[in-house]
């Protein structure tokens, strides 16, 4: 799996665009999965569809979770750190089970 560079968030501002990017089910879900290996974009459109693909892709993007390169997504060390977290919540009951 490939990891790019941005660790966590440096900033009030950063966590609240990590926090905007994964209370929604949709992104929670499209992290879990790209820290499973889903790692490009027709994978994640092919679980998801179309339908808002794009702004959901960017809005983990401003998050700093995921970079977008040429149809291929690298998480970043916070996509990864914070889709395990995501998971375990998932697992646990929390945060939607959607």
């Amino acid at each position: 799996m490939k990891v790019g560079r941005k660790a966590k968030p440096q900033s009030p501002e950063e966590m609240a665009l990590v926090h905007h990017a994964l209370e929604n089910p949709t992104r929670r879900n499209m992290i879990i999965l790209m820290n499973q290996g889903k790692l490009s974009v027709p994978e994640i459109e092919a679980e998801f569809g179309p339908n808002m693909l794009d702004y959901h892709m960017h809005r983990l993007e401003l998050a700093g979770l995921i970079e977008v390169r040429e149809e291929k997504i690298v998480l970043t060390e916070a996509g990864v750190a914070y889709g395990g977290l995501v998971k375990m919540q998932k697992e646990k009951g929390g945060a939607g089970k959607t």
